[in-house]
């Protein structure tokens, strides 16, 4: 598996958030027409800060690939890029049928239910497949739990 990082939106533009407590959402563009993605890669969506709450992860598929393609999201650690869950927040999701994912859909999934991060983590997408003509967007909602 290759891991090459992509700054498609940065690292997810958040809503800004300065008190405790406070929801916020967080989201991240990635077009596979204006860069191509091999099958395997990994593409660093979301900076999830520590101490936050992730409740819920959602992929909207925009424009569908035109061939095979399935998408695992799932968190990684930011210091060496191990996978912590690949596919923790949504599990094969159908790359190829313009529609929305959510984790709060699936409650097989890993983090069905939020999960807490108490160190700097990142989503990512792993892409089980190539895509040149894709365009998704991961979002997130989270808990500010700093205090």
């Amino acid at each position: 598996m290759s891991l090459r990082t992509f700054a498609f939106i940065g690292d997810g533009d958040a809503l800004p958030s300065n008190r405790s407590g406070l929801l916020f959402a967080l989201q991240a563009e990635i077009d596979c027409a204006e860069n191509n993605v091999a099958s395997g890669d990994i593409v660093k969506a979301l900076a999830i800060p520590a101490n936050t709450l992730v409740q819920d992860v959602i992929a909207v598929v925009e424009t569908a690939e035109g061939d095979t393609l399935t998408l695992d999201v799932g968190d990684y650690l930011t210091a060496d890029d191990t996978a912590v869950d690949a596919d923790g927040y949504l599990d094969g999701t159908d790359g190829n049928t313009a529609a929305a994912s959510k984790t709060s859909d699936t409650d097989t999934l890993g983090h069905f239910g939020g999960k807490f991060y108490t160190a700097a983590s990142y989503i990512g997408v792993l892409f089980n497949n190539a895509a040149s003509a894709a365009v998704i967007r991961i979002h997130a909602i989270c808990v500010d739990c700093n205090a």
